[in-house]
């Protein structure tokens, strides 16, 4: 009866431990103070010289990027043909602001080694 119980409390505890992991709050990337800020080409060239130091550097991270407005979408930007920024909502950027000089605050999730883009979400212009 006794070892019945203790299985219980530790399948208890493992399964609310794997709740709260599974289950956690999701981050505010524009609220969070970024790591990086720099331009789209530079970081592009990071990636491109050495994937693994540069995915160490900002994978995960919340970095702004500047660059010349190349491309627009419903829900995402290109930055200077090198950073490609997706939102959660759609943005407010019309075709009128193509090749003007944007700030965007995102999570870098990698680099596309086929389109050598890096790709940011979560993204939210910076004012």
């Amino acid at each position: 009866m006794k070892k019945l119980i203790i299985v219980l409390v530790i399948l208890a505890i493992g399964g609310f431990l794997g709740y709260k992991y599974l289950y956690q709050s999701h981050r505010n990337i524009e609220e969070e103070k970024a790591s990086f800020e720099l331009e789209a080409i530079s970081l592009v060239k990071e990636f491109s010289d050495d994937m693994e130091q540069a995915s160490k550097k900002y994978l995960n991270k919340t970095i702004i990027v500047k660059g010349e407005l190349t491309e627009i979408e419903s829900n995402s930007l290109m930055l200077a043909n090198a950073t490609y920024c997706t939102f959660d909502t759609n943005h407010n950027i019309s075709n009128a602001n193509l090749n003007s000089v944007y700030s965007v605050k995102g999570r870098c999730i990698g680099y596309d080694e086929l389109l050598e883009v890096v790709k940011l979400d979560q993204a939210s212009i910076v004012k």
